[in-house]
């Protein structure tokens, strides 16, 4: 009798395999630097990711990822409102804010009232899954040290929404706990944020920001980082209207092209054209 042990060890993860590869989505980042990004501390790749400087590639895996994330922010709406608790503009009616003419923008998981030991004080919602180990970490630290780029985003959002308060709720992937933390709103920080965020977006030369830590690829936040190849190893960016020299930012969160003066659609960025010219900054170091 043939022993088909070995087959299915040397099987076992194929079909696992085929699924995260089909399930595997490329394309270029939003057309606008999200609020939600803006407290990461690498100016550079805030910078990569507005120009569209490479593809975001997602495998099936991490899609669904977003769909339990989405799934918990369901849950967590619900056991909320279990409590007495109010909620508003959550799901598929969230708020939206822009700043930087419509460049930058964010949207909100939604609001409360009714929120425990603050009834009275209308609350913005956050929501967010996390693993076992960044669950501990968030628990023990607190948002601001162990999640700083989501304490970022919600005052952006409280600084719009006009909210003085925030609730910071966690779920924890492994063992189902929930993690609350009210957050007050500071409109320095929210305010500093939107400077950042302006100077990202009218930057035409990459090289105005310096790269992390020692400026090595070896750096531990750039190894894992999208952008590494264009950022240390002259690597051409994406060909994108985007990434050319002619190419202006314009109000209404729109680009034009310096050349023909026409308003360029989403369509016309991914395409670039003849008269394409890479930006300042993107030539070999």
């Amino acid at each position: 009798m043939v022993d088909a042990t070995m087959f299915f060890k040397d099987q076992k993860n194929k079909i696992p395999d085929l699924i995260d590869k089909k399930n595997t989505t490329e394309s270029l980042p939003r057309p606008y630097l999200g609020m939600s990004q803006l407290g990461d501390e690498c100016y550079r790749k805030l910078f990569y990711y507005f120009r569209w400087c490479a593809k975001d590639k997602i495998d099936g895996r991490v899609n669904r990822i977003f769909q339990v994330g989405h799934k918990a922010e369901i849950d967590m709406i619900a056991a909320l409102e279990s409590i007495g608790v109010k909620t508003w503009d959550t799901l598929d009616a969230q708020a939206g804010f822009s700043a930087v003419q419509n460049h930058c923008r964010g949207h909100s998981d939604g609001m409360a009232l009714g929120i425990p030991g603050a009834e009275k004080t209308t609350h913005l919602l956050e929501f967010k899954t996390s693993s076992d180990k960044y669950f501990k970490d968030v628990v023990r630290n607190g948002i601001v040290k162990s999640k700083p780029i989501h304490h970022s985003q919600m005052q952006l959002y409280m600084h719009f929404s006009g909210a003085k308060r925030g609730l910071y709720m966690v779920y924890n992937k492994n063992d189902s706990s929930y993690y609350c933390e009210r957050v007050d709103a500071d409109s320095n920080i929210a305010e500093d944020l939107i400077r950042k965020a302006e100077d990202i977006i009218t930057c035409e030369n990459v090289n105005e920001f310096p790269k992390l830590g020692n400026g090595s690829p070896s750096f531990f936040k750039c190894r894992f980082c999208n952008y590494s190849d264009v950022c240390h190893f002259n690597v051409k960016p994406v060909k994108t209207c985007r990434t050319c020299v002619s190419a202006d930012i314009v109000d209404d969160g729109k680009w034009e092209c310096g050349i023909t003066k026409k308003e360029l659609s989403i369509e016309d960025q991914v395409k670039a054209c003849e008269n394409y010219g890479i930006l300042e900054g993107f030539e070999p170091q």
